[in-house]
């Protein structure tokens, strides 16, 4: 009672929406078909030609025999007129179970049982399903008219993106130590190189009396020898370490971590280099 009486306060002051939505309230609250002919004016009053004319049908409809002649010939009267402000709209869909809104209020799913009864003027259509770009349109409608409507959903397509990823560098900390220790070594084996072509010189500006070589020709031989031995290992290693340092980053760019299978512990193999050697270093 006191949603109807706020609802004829409202109409009385002009608010003709606030009106209707209490009338609303009051007709799910207590279902009257005296109720559906306020409706039905303040529908009208909002120039919500479809809502009026829906109301008033319903009105007829339940009252039946209760409406008084009178009563009954004024909305009939009333139908009349609204009948040539209304119109119909069929929405027509290529997907089963699309939602339907018309000046965004839901009227259904496809396929619609029935055409939408709407006022006549512009009508914004929106049909909205899963997995299908959502699709508006706007209609004229005129009185009277059945106007139907198809509207297709294009699929969605994935979005696709191109995502710029920085590569991290292979090298590591035992990249650069194996880069420094092939140069180092590479530098020794030139400095020896260098040192064992000096010592071979002055051999050859050394000259002995007799068959047999003295004490200082062996000695200056002897030199020689190192040196281009030692020249030749620090080569060599340097080569190797250069090899295996590359190897180690391009190829095997991260520590072998492994977990051990027999408990919680991990086995970190790490490279090694030194002086004329290669190898692993392991913590367990």
């Amino acid at each position: 009672m006191r949603r109807f009486q706020r609802a004829v306060a409202l109409y009385d002051e002009g608010d003709y929406a606030a009106s209707l939505i209490e009338f609303n309230k009051a007709y799910e609250l207590a279902p009257s078909y005296k109720l559906l002919y306020k409706i039905g004016q303040v529908s009208y009053k909002l120039k919500d030609y479809a809502g009026a004319l829906r109301a008033f049908e319903r009105y007829l409809k339940e009252g039946a025999d209760k409406i008084p002649p009178d009563r009954r010939t004024e909305v009939l009267e009333e139908i009349n007129v609204l009948r040539s402000q209304t119109g119909q709209i069929d929405v027509l869909t290529n997907v089963f179970g699309a939602t339907v809104a018309i000046d965004d209020v839901v009227v259904g799913t496809t396929p619609l049982e029935e055409p939408v009864l709407v006022s006549v003027g512009k009508r914004k259509i929106s049909v909205t399903a899963p997995g299908r770009m959502p699709v508006t349109r706007v209609v004229d409608v005129g009185g009277q008219e059945n106007k139907k409507v198809a509207i297709d959903l294009p699929a969605l397509v994935p979005e696709t993106r191109t995502v710029v990823v920085d590569k991290p560098s292979k090298m590591t900390t035992w990249s650069w130590v194996g880069l420094g220790a092939s140069g180092a070594l590479g530098l020794g084996a030139a400095v020896m190189g260098v040192m064992a072509n000096k010592a071979a010189d002055d051999l050859s500006a050394m000259t002995y009396v007799g068959s047999t070589p003295d004490a200082a020709i062996k000695d200056q031989q002897s030199k020689v020898k190192s040196r281009a031995l030692v020249t030749d290992i620090l080569a060599g290693a340097a080569v190797v370490t250069l090899t295996t340092t590359l190897v180690w980053t391009f190829a095997r760019p991260d520590p072998v971590v492994e977990a051990d299978k027999s408990s919680s512990r991990r086995l970190l193999l790490q490279p090694a280099v030194g002086l004329g050697s290669v190898g692993l270093t392991g913590e367990f």
